[in-house]
C-alpha cells in the first residue's frame, strides 16, 4: 500500500499543532519559574529557567517547522523533523550546557557535584 501525501499531511501537521502546544505549556512554565526562583532549589536556580525555556521554544519553533515543511514542502521531510526532536530533547535531557556534547564544544569543564 502506496503512502499518499496528501492523506499524510493533516495527520502530520495535527500532530505538529500537538507538539508545538505541547512545547508552548513548557515554555510557560518555565516562564512562571523564572518569575518566581523561590520555587526552585538552590542547585537550578542559577541559569536553569532560560536554558529550559529555550528548549522548549526551540521544540515549539520545530514542531511549527515540521508541520509546515510537511505540509507544503514533503511530508518526508517533516517526518525527519519529528525523528530529530526526540533526539535533541535526549541530548539536552541533563540541561542544554550541562550535557557532554555541548561541554565539549563550548570547551567547558563539568560541573562539579
Amino acid at each position: 500500500m502506496a503512502c499518499d501525501a496528501l492523506a499524510v499531511s493533516p495527520r502530520l501537521t495535527t500532530s505538529a499543532l500537538i507538539g508545538a502546544l505541547l512545547c508552548a505549556t513548557w515554555l510557560a512554565f518555565y516562564h512562571y519559574l523564572a518569575k518566581n526562583p523561590d520555587l526552585l532549589k538552590d542547585k537550578a536556580k542559577g541559569g536553569f529557567s532560560p536554558v529550559e525555556r529555550f528548549r522548549a521554544l526551540a521544540g515549539v519553533v520545530l514542531y511549527v517547522l515540521a508541520g509546515l515543511v510537511g505540509y507544503l514542502v514533503a511530508p518526508l521531510v517533516g517526518l525527519a523533523i519529528f525523528v530529530l526532536l526526540p533526539v535533541f530533547y535526549a541530548i539536552t535531557s541533563a540541561g542544554l550546557y550541562q550535557s557532554p556534547v555541548t561541554r565539549r564544544i563550548t570547551h567547558t569543564p563539568p560541573p562539579r557535584p
